[in-house]
């Protein structure tokens, strides 16, 4: 059980912040010369606030999260709390050493945010492959599903639009029935930090993580690669490298050397993420709005909503007349999650190339709380 300590970090300035994280190391680190605290303010995220602190060595020092204002309005911090045991105890994320009023204290991964540049690196993405198949193996028994402006308007963004869209789309991606595992739900480049001394790579950040479609955590990386402050769609993976991630990935899966993979299941999974991607934009671009209501970082929330829903409308049909036909091999699995879970897959069969697109198949708490359900048959939060 992870202790909560009656302690509240003023985010807001960097004196609040300092003085915040003090009161809470005092707790997680007492035996530290707390007169000689070193802190590094993190600035990439866009929806809390993060500084880490140490002693002596900077390698060893401790995150501490303040959440974002009113992010408890769609993401559920016990929920998250939970989560990050779980994925630690799977030897996949760090340790959670506190829980304070309105934030986190957890350990630091060693390493560097991965950047646009970085992803396209062969060293890079096959760690990135094999970090979410290890991801993908925690079992979801572990998890229960979750229970205004203008420019939005003239974005073709209305709520009556987004449910119609939600409507729609869960319409066209339910009946692929492809298999739900425990999905990180957020794997922009800043969430996976690349560790070049031992070549791997690690996900952090799990306020979105819980049981999803497992295509959609691909797509939504795939559609990552486009970039937040000006999305630039055009960078979405190559078929090329969609197939050779594909591969290493399901190799990794499975279990199994990469020239097991068939080139057929490959593109049963080439098919599903490209669907998948239209779930990513929905998602994202109503979470965007609902940031705009709410965060005080610095971001144009509205236009990032826009653009990702944009993005949707634009890739629509094209993915919607994408034909899938029924998985007829699997490979050899030696993992007790692997081929077991393709047995409802379908086939990748258009002539359709680089095409982005992206899905996300989880109900939000946050979305419902607003008046907007994203699907009942799916699971929650958001970046």
């Amino acid at each position: 059980m992870v202790v909560t300590l009656a302690v509240t970090v003023d985010g807001a300035t960097e004196e609040g912040l300092q003085a915040g994280a003090r009161q809470v190391l005092q707790h997680v680190r007492p035996h530290w010369q707390h007169h000689d605290l070193h802190f590094k303010r993190y600035t990439s995220g866009v929806t809390n606030t993060l500084v880490g602190v140490w002693c002596e060595s900077e390698n060893q020092q401790v995150l501490v999260r303040v959440y974002g204002n009113n992010t408890h309005l769609f993401i559920d911090r016990q929920q998250e709390i939970y989560t990050m045991k779980v994925v630690q105890e799977a030897g996949c994320g760090p340790e959670v050493f506190a829980a304070f009023t309105n934030g986190l204290c957890y350990a630091y991964t060693p390493g560097m945010p991965l950047t646009f540049r970085d992803v396209t690196n062969e060293a890079v993405w096959r760690a990135v492959t094999s970090r979410a198949a290890s991801f993908h193996k925690i079992q979801v028994s572990a998890f229960q599903v979750p229970g205004s402006s203008t420019r939005v308007e003239a974005g073709g963004c209305t709520k009556k639009q987004l449910v119609l869209l939600m409507e729609e789309l869960e319409a066209h991606l339910v009946p692929l029935a492809c298999p739900v595992v425990f999905c990180h739900n957020d794997l922009v480049m800043r969430n996976i930090i690349w560790d070049a001394d031992t070549a791997s790579a690690t996900f952090i950040d799990y306020e979105y993580a819980g049981p999803n479609y497992q295509p959609f955590d691909i797509a939504n990386h795939f559609n990552e690669y486009s970039g937040m402050e000006k999305p630039d769609f055009s960078l979405y993976p190559s078929v090329a490298v969609q197939r050779a991630w594909l591969r290493s990935y399901l190799a990794q899966y499975c279990s199994i050397p990469e020239e097991e993979v068939s080139s057929h299941l490959v593109e049963v999974w080439r098919g599903w993420v490209t669907k998948f991607t239209l779930a990513s934009h929905l998602f994202w671009g109503v979470w965007a709005f609902l940031q705009a209501c709410h965060s005080s970082i610095d971001f144009d929330y509205i236009e990032y909503g826009i653009a990702r829903l944009t993005e949707y409308n634009s890739r629509k049909q094209a993915v919607f007349d994408l034909v899938l036909q029924s998985l007829t091999s699997l490979p050899t699995s030696s993992s007790t999650s692997s081929a077991s879970s393709f047995t409802s897959a379908s086939s990748f069969t258009s002539s359709s190339d680089s095409s982005s697109t992206s899905a996300s198949s989880f109900t939000s708490s946050s979305i419902s709380k607003s008046g907007i359900t994203l699907s009942s048959s799916q699971m929650s939060d958001g970046k």
